[in-house]
């Protein structure tokens, strides 16, 4: 009941958000979407750098890991204990610090958005060229897909194949569910883009010459 009771309070924010953009229900799943990813981007900000810095470090211990990987080729139990005993001596942990926390507070948020937007909030109600918020929209899939693009490869770390990846799953789903889940996606990759382009700005400056 207590998560229903979260779910009917996101789509009552929805709905009061869509009254004060003129009744467009598609504008207020816009703006909550927005206002919620960025009420939560203090924390995915500071996550996304104990990220860069937890890949830092691990890059760091590179040559001694390969050294581990060739002395224990035969015994994966001795080079998975060899391993984490590195990790430990250098003070570092399987997952980057405040990583659970984050994802504890994370997911409950997006969860209840998602169910939210997709029970039923655009029933027949139409939205910039989108005509029905309830069924799926192509171009908008396109648009999810091309943001989930450009937040994936802001990031240095990730490769080409896993940016192609994310889009295509990603534009596959919003082509799949409602037009009303498409936009707060959209919404909530362009913040992950913005994101995304503010670390990889950060860590070229931060990076020696």
């Amino acid at each position: 009941m207590i998560w229903s009771d979260i779910i009917d309070a996101v789509r009552t924010l929805v709905f009061i958000a869509s009254q004060a953009c003129g009744h467009s229900v598609g504008s207020g799943i816009l703006l909550v979407s927005l206002a919620v990813r960025v009420a939560l981007l203090p924390l995915t900000l500071r996550m996304a750098r104990q990220v860069q810095e937890h890949q830092s470090r691990l890059a760091a211990l590179a040559p001694k890991l390969e050294k581990l990987r060739h002395r224990h080729a035969s015994d994966q139990a001795a080079l998975g204990q060899a391993t984490l005993d590195l990790y430990r001596q250098h003070g570092i942990g399987l997952l980057p610090k405040g990583s659970l926390l984050s994802l504890l507070v994370q997911a409950p948020v997006g969860a209840a958005l998602y169910r939210a937007v997709g029970r039923n909030l655009g029933t027949r109600t139409p939205f910039l060229w989108i005509s029905d918020l309830a069924r799926p929209d192509t171009a908008l899939a396109l648009v999810c897909a091309t943001l989930a693009g450009v937040a994936a490869g802001a990031e240095p770390s990730v490769g080409k194949a896993a940016i192609v990846m994310n889009m295509i799953v990603t534009g596959f789903l919003a082509w799949r569910l409602s037009a009303s889940v498409g936009l707060y996606w959209a919404a909530s990759n362009s913040v992950s883009a913005v994101q995304a382009l503010v670390l990889r700005r950060s860590a070229s400056q931060t990076r020696p010459a």
